[in-house]
């Protein structure tokens, strides 16, 4: 503070000099009021001192005056920024009237403003927020910072959109009834708040769609994983995330593919493809944590997200027991194709130059026909042909002579009887030496029976060889001495075994934990249990069901891997537990509601604050154990929070504990977000508001003392240069004076310049004076005051002065400022108000100063949102801050004005000496 001080005395100082050198270079401008020939040298050197202090005052009133101008610019610039705004602005009072408000808050309620002011701005408030507006108005009137919160709003038609309030309170504008008032500033939010809700929308549907996809869904970017499903872990065999995420994209493939191309390049091609085509499917064998190879089918697509980056979204779908079957497949069709070839199957040959067909006994049995050796037409087979399958045969066989490819297709025939039958039909075209097709000759065979029981065969094996590979489930075959016959299915993953990996081992030796159950069903007995293995460290659990099949002569075992629910289970139950351990630690008071308000869950500090165990709050209504909610706004709070809404109770009290807590309503949702109860929070925040009170009576405190350490520095410089005048300038000037009478021969010839130095005399004292009366200082405010109104001339103001209890003892500082404002009022009124009689009451009673000057002057029009103008009523207003007390102004033009200060005085006695 020193140095800001010393800083503006030195500025301050600096601005002085300007003026003294610019009016030492206009002192020629200045008429001589002395013969300077016959003056001496001491009365022209004072003369000019006075010239330049008659110019420096005529200067700093000119920069007075420029002030005011620049001052009324910048108040005009204010109310076009107020008016035009793009923002609503609001003044509302105590009572949320409006008191003012700009064009754009009038357009936002969709009315003008002579229809707005005075109203009570919670109308325009939607029904369900007038209750937040109302604590958020409490807040913002008594609070010294900023407020902010979000309401809904109705224009004056009755349409609504959403609004962000930001409120600052300032001191009141109404004279007569001086009350706090705030500002609001009111900001369109409904676009932001629409684009919000549709964005968190669209996140919650992806991020449900991904992590309930039955398929698996990982996300990459530059290259690496950096999000992944439960289906996704699961394909990989892994139930930790940090396994996948962070890996590169190639991190769980061999290094190079079966076709020969590295992984990496795979996916660097893939990628391309997908940026050109949007999308892109491949097939890529991969491991799984166990080393099991697995081919996957991935699907490739690329998202341009918020950063400007691109995302990669990829589906995996394990297409290994597709890709087994595909190859089973072709080995079977190539199989049954070299067993038709030396078989015993019916030999058929065309010859396309007389359209002839010759076929055996076989291959006209499987027409259904006996024509015997000779040819025929080869229409004969063709109207045998089934008509829905003929067109592919015809176009089979043009493929085969244009293509010069064997001709294999099986296809369906038309018996005599009316009976289809399947053939398999093998064969070639033969060419002559000038490559022209003269014959197609093959094989054919009646595969009707075949096809039939194959097809079902083929039909039971799929269906279980789909039940083994894609349920976790283990079949196991046991001779009746425990030799493991068959033990297959993808149920083996979690052993980190294959399809018949143990065929041939002994159950008893291979799992001993097994020898009872297995000695049980080998026995005859149908057995039912859960198995726990340790599978190398890692727990594992198996529902079991067999039986001993008599006919085949061998056990059958059918085991279900259920060790994720198993594992599910303990940690539900873990997680409980860790719960109640949260409920219990938790510093705050936690209530669990389900939805009909029925207590769910309590903790302890919860029991404390209403004397209720949790065995006797569970299941109790809210409404009993919380009276206060069983009332009609308490009922419609927990209807909006089970609405959705969040809702806070700040400040509230109980009756079994003392001090204040603020209370957090929160819905509790489900997947479906639909709310299936309400979680209260109660936190003790006695501490936290005697800190925040505590830290605003220190920041008035630190206010009041800089205030107090300005005016102290003011009444300081004031006597320093009220000693100066009077010892400097007006000894000098009277011993001038003195010399003059003493030392002229021919007094008559100076009495002008005798007039002048008697007149700067009595100025000088009376700035003295002014500045530090000593009356003051000896005789204490009563004869202060009385002194400073004698010497106001009655035939320039009337001042009537009542002066009552000023006997009492007063601080300083405070009988100072009482002096200053009294003295800067009546300046005011002799040099502005145009007044005839004044009168001045200054009354101390109790602890209470109350000052009162009225005056019969001009007036002048008091306006809320115009400052104060001149220093004179800004230098007041800042004494009575200083103080801690209320300044009011009754004024109005021709009607004279009332300023009425009042002071209360601190009552102790060691305030009384701080303030000395």
């Amino acid at each position: 503070m020193s140095e800001s001080h010393s800083e503006s005395s030195t500025s301050l100082h600096d601005a002085l000099e300007q003026l003294r050198a610019r009016a030492d270079r206009r002192r020629h401008l200045v008429t001589q009021v002395v013969d300077v020939e016959h003056s001496s040298m001491d009365v022209q050197r004072l003369v000019q001192e006075l010239q330049v202090h008659q110019i420096e005052l005529e200067m700093q009133y000119e920069e007075l005056l420029r002030a005011q101008a620049e001052t009324e610019v910048l108040r005009v610039q204010y109310v076009d920024l107020y008016d035009f705004a793009p923002v609503g602005y609001f003044t509302l009072d105590a009572h949320g009237l409006i008191q003012q408000l700009n064009i754009c808050a009038s357009q936002q309620l969709g009315t003008v403003r002579q229809r707005l002011q005075g109203r009570r701005f919670a109308l325009f408030v939607a029904p369900d927020h007038r209750l937040l507006f109302n604590l958020f108005l409490t807040k913002a009137l008594t609070a010294d910072h900023r407020q902010t919160c979000e309401v809904e709003m109705l224009r004056e038609d009755g349409k609504s959109f959403f609004a962000q309030l930001e409120a600052l309170a300032t001191p009141g504008f109404d004279a007569e009834r001086p009350s706090q008032h705030c500002r609001v500033a009111v900001i369109d939010i409904t676009a932001r708040r629409k684009a919000t809700e549709d964005l968190r929308a669209s996140e919650a549907r992806f991020r449900r769609l991904f992590e309930q996809s039955n398929d698996a869904v990982v996300l990459l970017r530059n290259e690496r994983y950096i999000d992944c499903n439960d289906a996704a872990m699961h394909l990989l065999g892994t139930s930790d995330k940090s396994h996948i995420i962070g890996q590169p994209a190639w991190a769980h493939c061999p290094v190079v593919q079966p076709n020969g191309m590295k992984t990496k390049v795979l996916f660097q091609e893939s990628i391309q493809r997908a940026k050109e085509v949007g999308s892109e499917r491949c097939e890529v064998l991969m491991h799984r944590s166990s080393g099991e190879e697995i081919w996957v089918e991935s699907v490739i697509t690329l998202i341009q997200d918020v950063d400007e980056e691109i995302l990669i979204h990829m589906v995996w779908r394990n297409v290994t027991a597709q890709k087994r079957e595909r190859q089973l497949r072709q080995a079977s069709e190539e199989g049954l194709r070299l067993a038709l070839e030396a078989s015993n199957s019916g030999v058929w040959s065309w010859e396309f130059s007389s359209d002839e067909l010759r076929w055996d006994e076989r291959a006209q049995a499987s027409f259904g026909l006996a024509l015997g050796p000779g040819p025929v037409p080869f229409d004969v087979l063709q109207q045998a042909i089934h008509p829905d399958d003929l067109p592919t045969v015809t176009h089979a066989f043009q493929r085969s002579i244009k293509q010069r490819t064997p001709f294999e297709l099986d296809y369906r025939v038309l018996w005599p009887d009316g009976s289809v039958h399947f053939v398999s039909a093998r064969g070639k075209v033969f060419y002559d030496e000038a490559n022209k097709p003269v014959r197609f000759t093959g094989l054919m065979r009646d595969e009707t029976d075949q096809r039939e029981a194959e097809e079902d065969l083929r039909y039971q094996h799929r269906l279980l060889g789909r039940i083994l590979q894609n349920l976790p489930v283990v079949l196991l075959r046991l001779s009746p001495q425990g030799e493991i016959l068959e033990m297959s299915g993808a149920g083996l993953q979690r052993m980190g075994s294959h399809d018949n990996e143990a065929r041939g081992a002994n159950i008893y030796e291979a799992f001993p934990m097994l020898t009872e159950p297995m000695r049980a069903l080998l026995g005859g007995e149908p057995v039912t249990f859960i198995g726990h293995y340790d599978l190398n460290g890692y727990n594992a659990f198996y529902q079991n069901f067999g039986f001993f099949d008599e006919q085949k002569g061998w056990g059958v075992l059918f085991s279900i891997d259920i060790t994720d629910s198993e594992i599910s289970r303990y940690h539900l139950r873990e997680e409980k537990e860790f719960s109640r351990s949260l409920l219990d630690n938790s510093i705050d008071a936690l209530v669990a509601l389900d939805c009909e308000a029925r207590i769910t869950a309590w903790n302890r500090v919860a029991a404390s604050f209403s004397n209720l165990s949790e065995e006797q709050a569970l299941g109790q209504s809210v409404y009993d154990v919380y009276p206060h909610l069983n009332t009609p706004e308490g009922r419609v709070l927990m209807q909006r929070v089970m609405a959705g809404e969040e809702v806070q109770m700040l400040g509230y009290r109980f009756h079994h504990r003392p001090g204040f807590f603020d209370a957090f309503l929160t819905p509790l949702k489900g997947q479906d977000d639909a709310v299936t109860g309400t979680l209260i929070t109660i936190r003790d925040v006695t501490e936290r508001n005697r800190m925040e009170e505590e830290n605003t009576r220190l920041k008035l405190r630190q206010q009041q003392e800089v205030l107090s350490a300005i005016m102290s520095t003011q009444e300081a410089e004031r006597k320093r240069i009220s000693e100066a005048l009077h010892n400097g300038v007006g000894q000098l000037l009277y011993a001038t004076k003195l010399h003059i009478e003493n030392h002229s021969s021919n007094i008559q010839k100076h009495t002008a310049a005798l007039a002048l130095l008697e007149e700067a005399i009595t100025a000088t004292r009376n700035i003295s004076f002014e500045l530090t009366p000593g009356v003051l200082e000896d005789f204490g405010l009563k004869s202060g005051l009385q002194e400073l109104v004698k010497r106001i001339p009655k035939t320039s103001l009337d001042v009537h002065l009542h002066l009552v209890g000023l006997s009492k003892k007063r601080p300083k500082l405070v009988e100072t400022a009482i002096y200053r404002m009294v003295q800067e009022l009546l300046n005011n009124i002799m040099k502005h108000a145009q007044a005839k009689e004044v009168f001045v009451h200054v009354v101390h009673e109790d602890h209470q100063v109350l000052i009162s000057v009225e005056d019969d002057g001009v007036g002048f029009e008091v306006r809320e949102d115009v400052p104060m103008r001149g220093i004179g009523l800004a230098g007041i207003r800042n004494r009575v801050d200083l103080l801690g007390g209320t300044l009011t102004i009754d004024s109005r033009p021709g009607r004279g004005t009332i300023v009425s200060i009042e002071i209360t005085l601190k009552k102790d006695k060691e305030d009384g000496k701080k303030a000395k």
